[in-house]
């Protein structure tokens, strides 16, 4: 049992096609794959047993086998080398850098890598996290958010992002700016495939 990070998208295709073209039926393997509910999901499904191995991100390994080390996934295909997180806010803010956030209001769901990395992020790129207001937001209204101008940026992945953002009737390109996590300092791994220690 192989389990998404999150709602099947295109970047989620190569497991279909591997299934759809036998290669996992080569190499002896029957698999089932579930959409996620986020990395921390892909972590404790697979911690509790109900799944066999996932995609999703390194940093929710680590911050489980800080705590759970003996039964914490293993990654053992990683397949971003640069995090999809990003800081995502519109073209017509007045912010030029992540150090314009300041003073602001961001929003972002808790549980999420983007979240949980913001503090790293703003060390890495020179900034006060403490002098940014973050928003809890549900992870399905990000962008409405701050389309409608309830927070001046958010927390995203950006892949899921920016076709939310063309779901709404807009250009990610040009009508909003990404500060991309990887590019201002924050030079981690992401996601990958992982597996469970009686897998592997």
């Amino acid at each position: 049992k192989f389990t998404l990070d999150w709602k099947i998208q295109g970047v989620h295709s190569w497991f279909y096609l591997a299934k759809e073209k036998g290669y996992f039926a080569d190499e002896g393997l029957d698999v089932t794959i579930d959409q996620g509910e986020g990395s921390a999901a892909t972590v404790t499904r697979i911690m509790s047993g109900a799944y066999d191995a996932g995609f999703g991100d390194m940093n929710a390994i680590i911050q489980n086998a800080a705590t759970n080390p003996d039964e914490a996934p293993v990654m053992v295909y990683q397949i971003y080398n640069q995090p999809p997180f990003a800081v995502l806010t519109k073209a017509d803010a007045e912010i030029e850098s992540l150090a314009g956030l300041e003073g602001l209001k961001v929003g972002g769901p808790a549980g999420s890598a983007s979240t949980k990395l913001f503090p790293a992020l703003a060390e890495a790129a020179g900034f006060d996290a403490a002098k940014v207001e973050i928003i809890n937001v549900a992870p399905n209204l990000q962008e409405q958010m701050l389309i409608q101008g309830q927070v001046d940026a958010s927390h995203v992945f950006n892949v899921t992002s920016y076709l939310n953002i063309l779901g709404q009737g807009m250009d990610p390109d040009k009508d909003f700016k990404w500060f991309p996590y990887g590019e201002a300092g924050l030079d981690i791994y992401s996601h990958g495939v992982m597996v469970s220690p009686k897998l592997i």
